[in-house]
């Protein structure tokens, strides 16, 4: 059964794992605008949900795309990661990475508006949260 509510792409590029102060140098194997596949020459050594930084080769001479990771499958020298925070431009910058190589063009739009609406949906709940709650007491009223 796929569980996998996001397309990945083929897309082959160098990167750095880093956990705690331990890096490893890897490389993209597929991505999708939620995770990635990634390998390594060596064992990675990252438990199950532990969080990573993850940084990514997008083109020579251009600053890495940084995206904190969670591991959702670890196998010796392959893993999958869960995206779960973007460092400045990076969500964009992976949105057009994808729109260059996807042959589903479509279907990518799909997965970026769904993504926009669950931000403004827990924008949305953060605000109702965030607003006090008020009491109403006839008690101490006087007129």
């Amino acid at each position: 059964m796929n569980q996998r509510r996001f397309h990945r792409v083929k897309h082959t590029a160098p990167g750095e794992l880093k956990h705690h102060e331990m890096r490893y140098r890897c490389r993209i194997e597929n991505i999708s605008l939620r995770g990635a596949l990634i390998s390594a020459d060596e064992c990675l050594m990252v438990p199950l949900n532990e969080t990573c930084t993850l940084s990514i080769e997008v083109s020579p001479g251009q600053a890495p795309m940084v995206v904190s990771v969670s591991v959702v499958h670890c196998f010796f020298s392959m893993m999958g990661v869960k995206f779960i925070a973007f460092e400045g431009d990076a969500e964009q910058t992976l949105l057009e990475l994808i729109r260059n190589i996807t042959t589903e063009p479509e279907k990518l739009v799909q997965e970026w508006e769904s993504i926009q609406q669950e931000k403004a949906g827990r924008k949305q709940q953060a605000v109702a949260v965030a607003e006090p709650a008020v009491a109403v007491c006839n008690e101490g009223i006087r007129a």
